[in-house]
């Protein structure tokens, strides 16, 4: 209980400091915030609607698309101003309204994108920025004169309460078309403090005799400089938004790999899938229309377009992100079923609605705290960047698309849970955990973070780039960390807290009270998890898994590693039967070697000392793998030395363990046996086969001779008919015995075998040296030819060499 509360206290501070630093540094990192919001994307509709009846009658039925435009260009230049000590100009110039504003267009109903009828630019604080009325390129118009233009301009602009006095004489921009001449009258401002970069005023805008338009204009005067900045940014958002198209082809055959081989499920997989496509639908319903504006498809008309567009992105840019998700989570999910287990438990139980305990209420409190602690880290970043020379525009913190919305808020939670689901799922639940796999911990992590630094949408844009990719590798780095810290659902809860304060801040200070509503929903949405569970947040309940919970290829996995450790020890005991001999028994030289394949095997050797100064060589295969080839080998191999003792014999031997194979083994399980009794005082060898491999003799000169006895396996036939032969030795004779492992070994992908000629080239090469020195270099030879395959089946050697 006590550890409960200091954690809990512990991440109230964490957010309650996250929170100040955020409320501090947010002002002072963007200084040109729309500090005096008032306008709402509504009442920026009934302005413009109101105020474009100056210049026209409003179609019947129009479709009206209200976005937010920026002006990144114009912004940047304002913070370079400010940067250079000219703060106090730039908040004069009133050119700020431009940076943020609400473009209004109206269009009659079927009209194509490009054939808008009028349109308004209103400032965050309500004032109209700019009026235009739309003509096609081939309308007729009638003639007017510059000095008419000039004249209506001065009349219209001074109507609307312009001080022409501070503005410098008009000029005059023609554009001659097919049926009439469109002009432009400009009037400079002539007190303008940053005309040094930008050229501000007024115009006016006539199509022919008529009036198109009027309102503010600001000109970069070096465009290919700010061009030049602002380039690099829009390669990382183009990367970003097909990053899908980056992370399908490195988990999708890894998916498919271990859904193979059944280690992984799609359940949960395919409601994330499903959850992101909900979503994703009701998203596109918010912002299809502001987010078009501009976008042409052809014959489409406006409102056709909006529809055209939105199931375009479901398709090419959600279904993708989807896709990923679901692959990313059922890897991962597999990798971190085998060792970080309890960091799935949380997100599991919410995801079940059983967040009823300090699991969740924890895992909620930790997720919510580190968002607005990586909120406040970035927002205080940003707050020296003048001393680096380098500028953090407000601009690029609203959208993609959310920005566009009736309720900003609503599209900014669909849009940043869809996004921290996917950039979650894949960038720490899978790809985290496959790294730290294959490079360990801290490579692992490193090589993550970096990665997913540069893929995902970045929290904040600096200019020049240099400056702002550590804050995007410092930001990936604080969720790789918290994942390995903690679990799921708090690094998923962190990235959506973090994205959301650091894109809907400007919400909380306007100075409209229903734009601060939709800025308190988005920061605090991120609170729900917690707002649910906060009583269990002391509690001694946590979350326990069910049998029922478990996945069932979890239970899959489980009964895989069970098996996995049976068949180990298996082998083990396999091993521990079969003998350890001595380098030398009776005068005779011994070298063996056993290797064990994957699964339990049926290979066994022995080499008996008899009183008689004999010794009873014995190496046999039961066919198959798995637990009953291992066990009828155990009881083959006790029967062999309980019948040695009593009648060392070929032909008593072959009879006991065929008859102990019949009775015992199952039908169709059948072994082979070659053994030998070898006389080192008289050199001489009897021996027979039972379907095993024939021994070989290798005289000291290296002749290899294949001692041939031919027979049906053990447990074919309920008596055994055995012929068995004598061979006489020589002083240095090799007696070699093997399984058909040896033979029948090849390199993996391949159909061909190290085979009888191989081997027996091997074997003439070394006749003559010790019988260890054999053993060795037939397993060299074997190595080089599989090149480190993995054994299909066991493989026995027994190498004697006579005195």
């Amino acid at each position: 209980m006590r550890e409960s509360y200091r954690k809990t206290l512990t991440w109230l501070a964490v957010l309650l400091s996250g929170a100040l630093v955020c409320a501090w540094a947010f002002p002072r990192a963007f200084p040109l915030f729309p500090a005096n919001w008032q306008v709402s994307r509504v009442e920026a509709e009934r302005i413009a609607l109101e105020e474009l009846r100056l210049l026209g009658t409003l179609p019947d039925d129009p479709y009206v698309v209200a976005q937010m435009d920026n002006d990144a260009g114009l912004e940047v230049r304002l913070l370079q101003a400010s940067r250079d000590g000219q703060a106090a100009l730039v908040r004069d110039s009133g050119m700020e309204k431009r940076v943020l504003l609400w473009e209004v267009t109206v269009y009659a109903a079927g009209a194509q994108p490009r054939d808008w009828a009028y349109q308004a630019e209103i400032a965050c604080d309500g004032t109209v920025l700019s009026l235009l009325k739309g003509f096609k390129a081939t309308d007729a118009g009638g003639t007017l004169s510059d000095e008419e233009a000039i004249a209506r301009a001065r009349a219209l602009l001074g109507e609307r309460g312009v001080d022409l006095t501070r503005l410098a004489p008009p000029e005059v921009r023609n554009k001659d078309l097919d049926k009439r001449t469109d002009r432009v009258v400009r009037f400079a401002d002539l007190a303008s403090p940053l005309a040094s970069r930008l050229r501000s005023g007024m115009e006016v805008t006539f199509a022919g005799d008529q009036l198109a338009g009027l309102g503010t204009f600001a000109e970069d005067v070096q465009p290919e400089e700010i061009t030049q900045l602002l380039q690099p940014i829009g390669l990382f958002s183009n990367i970003a938004f097909f990053s899908t198209f980056l992370v399908l082809p490195l988990v999708a055959p890894i998916f498919l790999k271990r859904y193979h081989e059944g280690e992984l499920g799609v359940r949960r997989g395919l409601q994330i899938l499903l959850l992101i496509l909900g979503l994703a639908v009701v998203f596109m319903v918010q912002v299809s229309a502001g987010a078009t504006q501009g976008t042409n498809f052809g014959v489409l008309s406006r409102q056709q377009t909006t529809w055209v567009w939105g199931g375009q992105m479901i398709v090419l840019f959600f279904l993708p992100m989807a896709v990923a998700a679901l692959l990313s989570w059922s890897v991962g999910e597999s990798l971190c079923r085998e060792g970080w287990g309890s960091k799935l438990a949380a997100f599991d139980a919410l995801f079940q609605r059983q967040w009823k305990n300090r699991t969740v209420a924890l895992a909620s409190l930790r997720g919510y705290a580190a968002g607005f602690a990586i909120a406040g880290g970035i927002f205080a970043c940003l707050v020296p960047l003048a001393r680096f020379d380098a500028v953090a525009p407000i601009s690029y913190q609203f959208g993609p698309f959310w920005n566009h919305a009736r309720w900003p808020s609503l599209a900014l939670i669909l849009f940043l849970v869809i996004f921290s689901l996917y950039t979650t799922l894949f960038g720490r639940l899978f790809l985290l955990p496959w790294l730290v796999r294959k490079l360990g911990e801290v490579a692992g992590a490193t090589i993550a973070a970096l990665a997913t630094s540069f893929v995902f949408f970045s929290p904040v844009i600096v200019l020049p780039i240099s400056i702002g990719a550590p804050i995007w590798i410092l930001n990936s780095l604080a969720t790789v960390l918290l994942f390995l810290y903690a679990d799921l659902l708090t690094t998923i809860l962190a990235s959506f807290t973090s994205a959301a304060v650091l894109s809907i801040f400007p919400f909380v200070f306007a100075a409209d009270p229903q734009l601060q509503l939709h800025g308190w929903i988005g920061v605090l949405a991120g609170a729900v998890p917690l707002l649910l569970t906060a009583r269990y947040l002391v509690s001694d309940q946590v979350f326990v898994y069910r049998y029922e919970d478990v996945p069932p290829h979890v239970r899959r996995i489980a009964q895989r590693e069970r098996q996995r450790v049976e068949l180990e020890t298996a082998r083990n005991i396999q091993s521990s039967i079969l003998p350890q001999l001595p380098p030398q028994l009776c005068g005779v030289e011994l070298a063996h070697v056993y290797l064990p394949a994957t699964e339990v095997g049926g290979d066994f050797y022995d080499v008996l000392a008899l009183e008689d100064g004999r010794l009873a060589v014995a190496v046999g295969d039961v066919a198959g793998h798995g637990v009953s080839s291992g066990l009828v080998m155990s009881m083959a191999k006790s029967a062999l030395a309980v019948q040695v003792t009593f009648d060392p014999e070929v032909a008593a031997v072959f009879a006991t363990l065929n008859r102990m194979v019949f009775q015992s083994a199952r039908k169709r399980l059948l072994a082979t046996l070659c053994y030998a009794l070898i006389d080192p005082v008289r050199r001489e060898m009897r021996f027979a086969s039972a379907g095993h491999l024939f021994p070989y003799r290798i005289s000291r000169l290296g002749k290899v001779e294949s001692l041939e006895s031919v027979a049906y396996p053990l447990g074919v036939r309920e008596a055994l008919a055995i012929d068995s032969h004598t061979a006489q030795l020589e002083p240095g004779d090799i007696i070699f015995l093997c399984s058909d492992g040896v033979v029948e070994a090849r390199k993996e992908g391949s159909d061909e075998h190290f085979g009888f000629d191989r081997l027996e080239a091997v074997l003439a090469k070394f006749g003559g040296h010790g019988a260890s020195v054999v053993r060795d270099k037939v397993l060299t030879a074997l190595e080089t030819f599989t090149q480190g395959a993995e054994r299909e089946d066991d493989l026995t050697v027994l190498v004697l060499r006579m005195p």
